[in-house]
């Protein structure tokens, strides 16, 4: 297996291929991307499983033509976490279907969808172990739980992260993540996910996700084409050209659309929705001290469902009142001002298999939910999480090292807060729901050594 310096060495030694002005194609040239079993079921699917087999079989990791070189690809340069996740993924998925198309011999190709809102079960196909499509060390197949409509609501109306009401960090965080969780295996690892064949599915919906947030209107609106956002390139590697920014504003300028871009809908929101039983976790008060207000340490996450008590000080009490104000809200517009601090995160061995993952949410009224649950969810913990942060790390200089070792999360905090106010605010829960695909571990998955509220 390629390392990733000899990645980066490999690809120093090419020219990057300068991408062309941006032309719309006309509609009648645009390649139509379609959902799985609309694929499956017509003339392309053969291609696809011949060119998946080939690249596969392909052992050079320093030429686009082998599966792990857009592994590596992925591995080196996806900004996950960060801003351009879902434009840098839209440009990586655009060069790797062109290659699936010279693999296979066939200009017609596509990459198909899979559109887990409607069919949330790993198809049958990628669970074929005579198939190409297969790969045995999934642990889940039901992603279900990774489902919710939060990032859809009409209230979410920016599209970059850094932005409060923002729809990039909210379809990232749910259902992206939640997908790689559940499935497990290979594609709870950030730097190594896209082995999985599903990987290229998943993208593919998050990217019409996306492309159906934009067609939805009512007041959603990207950052103009004339924006700083869109300056620049991204980079797949020095053997695959570059792609500019602003080529991924939209489908179209890459030459595809999909068959359907319509938003997922949510059902009713029934009143005071049963909450599932959450345990009471034990753990140790942290006084606050610094930009701390107050924290708890010591927390194993297992099986069940936990919350835990942050006791906060009378000046911590108003400071988060004040941070929750609409006041308090727009001197922060970055919505950043308040966080929760994960530290010493770390998977057990059983943990690291997958299959499951934690939404994290804030205050979670003890007689039910009388809002939506997407009202209280800061965030989700799983397997994914934790490697993302590991990974950031490694690019860091943290070398190799960092990818096994405990790692610090912040969950920024203020839009939350937001949402719930004018609610009693005198102390703040956190709720570790547990979410299962089905065939997760049932011992404890995820420790974290401390946490803790801190304000700017």
């Amino acid at each position: 297996m390629i390392t990733r310096r000899q990645f980066l060495q490999a690809s120093a030694s090419l020219a990057l291929v300068s991408t062309l002005p941006r032309q719309i194609p006309a509609a009648t040239s645009l390649r139509t991307r379609p959902s799985w079993p609309q694929f499956r079921d017509g003339p392309l699917y053969p291609a696809l499983l011949g060119a998946i087999a080939k690249m596969r079989a392909n052992t050079n990791s320093t030429r686009p033509g082998s599966w792990a070189y857009w592994t590596n690809v992925h591995a080196t340069f996806c900004p996950h976490g960060k801003p351009h996740f879902l434009a840098w993924h839209r440009g990586f998925l655009a060069r790797f279907e062109a290659q699936l198309r010279k693999a296979s011999g066939n200009s017609a190709l596509v990459l198909p969808y899979w559109n887990y809102y409607e069919h949330p079960f790993v198809p049958a196909e990628f669970r074929d172990p005579s198939s190409p499509l297969y790969l045995r060390n999934r642990t889940g197949t039901d992603v279900s739980g990774a489902c919710t409509f939060g990032a859809f609501d009409a209230s979410l109306t920016r599209f970059p992260r850094g932005k409060p009401n923002a729809f990039e960090p909210a379809v990232e965080t749910a259902p992206h993540n939640g997908v790689h969780n559940l499935i497990g295996g290979t594609m709870d690892n950030i730097a190594v996910s896209p082995r999985d064949p599903i990987f290229w599915l998943h993208h593919a919906n998050l990217d019409r996700l996306w492309e159906a947030w934009v067609q939805a209107g009512d007041g959603r609106h990207m950052p103009a084409t004339t924006a700083s956002y869109w300056s620049g390139s991204f980079s797949y590697g020095a053997a695959v050209a570059a792609v500019r920014r602003v080529d991924t504003y939209a489908p179209d300028i890459l030459g595809y659309r999909y068959d359907d871009t319509t938003l997922p809908v949510a059902q009713s929101y029934p009143a005071a929705a049963p909450l599932p039983p959450i345990q009471q976790a034990i753990a140790v008060p942290l006084p606050a001290q610094g930009a701390s207000l107050g924290g708890a340490g010591g927390l194993a996450l297992g099986p069940q469902s936990t919350r835990v008590s942050i006791a906060l000080t009378a000046d911590g009490r108003n400071r988060v009142r004040s941070l929750a104000t609409a006041d308090g809200r727009a001197a922060s517009p970055t919505g950043d001002a308040l966080r929760i601090v994960l530290d010493g995160v770390a998977l057990t061995a059983a943990g690291g298999q997958g299959g499951y993952f934690y939404k994290i949410l804030l205050n979670l009224p003890a007689a039910g939910l009388a809002q939506p649950e997407q009202t209280y969810l800061l965030s989700t913990l799983g397997p994914f999480e934790i490697s993302v942060a590991r990974h950031a790390r490694m690019m860091a200089g943290g070398g190799m090292a960092a990818m096994h070792a405990p790692v610090r999360i912040v969950i920024p905090a203020q839009d939350v807060l937001g949402r719930i106010w004018p609610e009693p605010l005198d102390a703040l829960t956190l709720s570790f729901v547990r979410v299962d695909a089905g065939g997760a571990p049932r011992d404890d998955a995820i420790v974290i050594d401390r946490l803790w509220v801190e304000a700017d």
